[in-house]
């Protein structure tokens, strides 16, 4: 008597995880394939050139030592190869010829290290959440489908099986996908943080004529 108090709003609670659960899965899918969108639109627009940012950084240096804070302002701002990087520059360029360069420098990229990681976050998540609801929808029409082998029901327990094997699927189809993007554009983010480092070292050096505002 106790256990069937107990085992009845277990099972009730379990059985009416089931639809949100393939509900989750099914949007999860439909937003992974809009992030794959995303990342080989993001994939066709990186072109990454060493060359261009070293040449750049190396003008701008010059102009800089000669007091061309504007000139040297552009020169930098054309010399990004991504958007991040970009981006980066862009900001950057409203400290260069100030005395506090390298701290401003220094807090924004700090910022970028943040932007960087936030960018990942929606694929880390996915690598998780993605397998736990398979599993949940893996587990949860077990029972049932164990019910009807006892009862012979041989049509209703394929039923559940089939929902056994598809979520299973599913979810680790969701983990894959963006286990992908997300190891990739780890891959892509420490270039961009690399060039932007390398950005500051160039312009921050001792030798860039700025002086101290008092």
């Amino acid at each position: 008597m106790v256990s069937e108090v107990l085992l009845t709003p277990l099972y009730t609670v379990t059985l009416a995880l089931l639809y949100p659960v393939i509900i989750g899965l099914l949007v999860l899918l439909l937003y992974s394939f809009v992030e794959i969108g995303a990342f080989f639109s993001e994939y066709i627009s990186r072109n990454r050139d060493l060359d261009k940012l070293r040449i750049g950084c190396g003008e701008a240096k010059k102009f800089l030592v000669g007091g061309e804070i504007e000139k040297a302002s552009e020169t930098v701002r054309s010399s990004g190869s991504s958007y991040l990087l970009s981006r980066f520059i862009d900001d950057l360029s409203g400290f260069i010829g100030k005395w506090n360069f390298k701290t401003e420098a220094e807090k924004l990229l700090q910022e970028y290290e943040i932007t960087v990681w936030e960018r990942t976050e929606k694929e880390r998540i996915l690598i998780r959440v993605g397998p736990m609801l398979g599993l949940m929808g893996t587990l949860i029409p077990m029972g049932p489908a164990l019910m009807n082998l006892a009862s012979g029901n041989i049509s209703e327990m394929a039923t559940n099986l089939i929902v056994v094997f598809s979520t299973t699927v599913l979810g680790l189809l969701i983990g894959g996908l963006n286990y992908v993007m997300a190891t990739i554009k780890r891959r892509w983010y420490s270039q961009d943080l690399s060039d932007m480092e390398y950005v500051v070292e160039v312009l921050g050096g001792d030798d860039n004529g700025t002086k101290k505002e008092v």
